[in-house]
């Protein structure tokens, strides 16, 4: 069953007090606590407002990563987090206002006239947000206020409790609650299909475990989701007629003979990462959806990040507002899973590009040059032979995910919305100044929603957090734990069988496997907003080399009067210490001032 969760909660709080034969009302601003917690129907509506505060996709966190831009600064501060400018007068989402939500409900519920069982349940459901909560406030700006309560607005000013108590709450909490939240729902009234598990609070403890270093209860949290069976990697079986058409282009991508891989596996590889996220595909019965943020066809409840915000401009109703980098394009691996390709120089890509664009898709106009139009471009692109274009080689024998992830000049992607068949082709000449059109020379296809709702937004439901995360979770926290062994080796395979990918190495040093997990994790879990934390997570000397330095697009734009190529800097990184932290926002330091002596370091 699905549920409108916002449209219900707020609706409904208004509706309760009707009466149905003369439509006596009594107005909302009487809704009070001794007049609204009083059936089930009330805690339904009072424990959907924690739902509604659900986050759906996480690119934002990306964004202030070597992952992902955006080169809108309207959009956010992402470029000042990226370049060491930020100030206490950004807001990184310093607030407690869920885990105000959730302590309401809880100290009130009690009063609802439902059974006990279902009573302790849904209280373990609000327990789950507020950790949730407190873990993104512990991660972002290490200590937090601590409360199970629901303070009065004139209560006195409360300091930070240091950050190793959040943790530990986190961990009991998600620990007790684990116990008594089923392993699924059937459906019906109050048990919705999507509601919070017990795989779903052990993922989250797995996560919060293995962000603090506690790499035992990482892997214990994460292997007890393993071992118990409920949840599993998506696999797509057969491929439909777009689908099969695109994986008869990838053998122009992919010398699936010489290399050694089996194409039916790697192309069905492709489609099972890509689609899990799209249409039929995306609810709460997929077996890798462990936590599942819903959407409805419904004004109060859709997502447009998918459908705009990453759509790239070509396709139509796209703002190219949030792209990858060059950075994480580099990261994909080689076909044989273990090694990286070789990566062509700034200047030889830049020359490349030209070479590319002025050979088949640039147009004399006077003295200068325009790009070819659009149609002409698609009807260009398959008859190259991709294979011999110097350009292209970067991109050819690579990972599945890249193809299903990335789209980079010239790849073509057939299941979608767009009118004919699509290629990908991004145009120099606006590059740094066509607000629509991707500045790094790359749009994202991982996430880009299929189902628009309005022709602008989307109502794919989202996995908040998925059972690929439980499983690289685990590989990480047992390689810190035992170093590389062949349940490390089990987790990770059933990740390369899913995309069509070689098997992982049978042998590793302790150094080299956690390079390789963080690796894989990066890729498999691009544009779902784990970067920020991870980057944090793996240690100052990682952040200095991640964060620092210039990230070019293909190509700069072109010089008519001198006739040539520029280079373009899209963003020049630059990390600083202090960045391990984010600044309290001088809004909470008004309200609090207990929290101007206690700003985090650097701001």
């Amino acid at each position: 069953m699905k549920f409108n969760i916002k449209y219900i909660t707020f609706s409904a709080l208004l509706c309760a007090s009707m009466v149905s034969c003369d439509l006596d009302v009594v107005p909302p601003s009487d809704i009070s606590t001794e007049t609204f917690w009083k059936n089930e129907k009330d805690a339904w509506n009072g424990l959907n407002a924690l739902y509604a505060e659900l986050p759906g996709m996480d690119i934002w966190d990306e964004m202030y990563t070597d992952n992902a831009h955006s080169h809108k600064p309207w959009e956010g501060p992402y470029e000042l987090v990226q370049t060491n400018g930020i100030t206490a007068g950004n807001d990184f989402g310093y607030g407690y206002s869920t885990v105000r939500i959730a302590n309401n409900f809880i100290i009130n519920v009690d009063k609802c006239d439902i059974s006990e069982g279902l009573k302790e349940r849904m209280k373990a459901e609000a327990r789950f947000f507020r950790a949730w909560q407190y873990l993104q406030l512990t991660t972002k700006f290490g200590k937090a206020y601590l409360f199970t309560d629901v303070p009065e607005y004139n209560a006195p000013y409360a300091k930070r409790d240091p950050a190793e108590k959040v943790q530990a709450f986190i961990l009991s909490e998600l620990n007790e609650i684990a116990e008594i939240l089923p392993d699924e729902y059937d459906g019906s009234y109050l048990y919705e299909s999507s509601r919070i598990t017990r795989a779903a609070a052990l993922a989250l403890r797995a996560r919060a475990a293995l962000y603090f270093g506690n790499y035992i209860e990482a892997e214990a949290s994460a292997g007890k989701v393993i071992s118990e069976g409920h949840h599993s990697l998506f696999r797509v079986t057969s491929l439909n007629a777009a689908q099969q058409q695109e994986a008869d282009e990838m053998e122009k991508y992919i010398d699936f003979a010489e290399v050694g891989i089996d194409k039916d596996k790697f192309v069905k590889g492709l489609f099972s990462y890509e689609t899990l996220w799209h249409k039929e595909n995306a609810n709460p019965g997929n077996p890798e959806y462990i936590l599942t943020r819903e959407y409805m066809a419904d004004d109060n409840n859709c997502d447009w990040t998918r459908y705009t915000y990453i759509r790239p401009s070509q396709m139509g109703s796209g703002y190219s507002s949030f792209e990858p980098m060059q950075d994480l394009v580099d990261a994909y691996w080689s076909i044989d899973g273990k090694t990286l390709p070789e990566i062509p120089s700034e200047e030889t890509r830049r020359a490349r590009f030209a070479d590319m664009w002025m050979k088949y898709f640039a147009e004399p106009v006077g003295e200068t040059y325009k790009s070819v139009a659009p149609a002409v471009f698609r009807e260009k692109v398959p008859t190259l032979d991709i294979k011999s274009i110097p350009y292209m080689q970067e991109f050819r024998n690579r990972d599945s995910r890249l193809y299903a992830s990335i789209l980079f000049p010239l790849k073509g992607w057939q299941e979608t919305d767009f009118s004919g068949d699509f290629y990908y082709m991004w145009d120099p000449l606006k590059a740094g100044s066509d607000g629509n059109e991707s500045w790094t020379g790359y749009n994202y296809r991982k996430l880009v929603s299929l189902t628009p709702y309005q022709g602008w937004q989307s109502v794919e439901d989202y996995p908040i957090i998925r059972y690929a995360e439980v499983l690289l979770t685990y590989a990480e926290a047992r390689v810190q734990n035992n170093g590389w062994d062949e349940k490390v080796q089990h987790a990770l395979n059933d990740l390369r069988d899913r995309c069509g990918m070689p098997n992982v190495p049978n042998s590793l040093s302790k150094d080299a496997a956690l390079e390789l997990v963080r690796n894989e994790r990066r890729i498999e879990l691009a544009a779902e907003g784990h970067r920020y934390d991870d980057i944090r997570r793996y240690g100052l000397e990682y952040c200095r080399e991640a964060m620092n330095g210039e990230s070019t697009a293909p190509c700069g734009g072109f010089d008519p009067v001198k006739k040539e190529w520029q280079k373009y800097v899209v963003i020049d990184k630059v990390w600083g210490d202090r960045l391990l932290l984010m600044p309290i926002p001088t809004s909470a330091m008004d309200v609090n001032p207990l929290l101007k002596d206690d700003q985090n370091p650097g701001y």
